[in-house]
């Protein structure tokens, strides 16, 4: 496991401070563990959020038919880009 040496330090209320204290103690954490798990949680569910998607079966359809029809741009972009010298070393 990594070391922790990096410090985050965010103000609260007085009520904020007293809920998630009682929060850690139902969880048997420290307030410092309970919040660091709640914010991992939490940015992990944002990113993830970020990253996937969930479509009904009819999107997904629509979504892979055009995948395989690329637009014209597409492939003038494809012939432009091929008839161009290769930047890598001929090896």
């Amino acid at each position: 496991m990594a070391s922790r040496t990096r410090r985050i330090e965010i103000r609260v209320t007085e009520d904020e401070r007293a809920l998630e204290e009682a929060a850690a103690s139902a969880h048997g954490e420290t307030l410092s563990e309970f919040v660091r798990r709640v914010a991992l949680r939490e940015a992990e569910q944002v990113l993830l959020e970020r990253t996937s998607f969930a479509v009904d079966d009819d999107a997904a359809r629509r979504f892979l038919a055009a995948l395989d029809r690329p637009s014209a741009d597409v492939e003038r972009g494809l012939r432009r880009l091929l008839e161009r010298p290769s930047v890598l070393p001929n090896e």
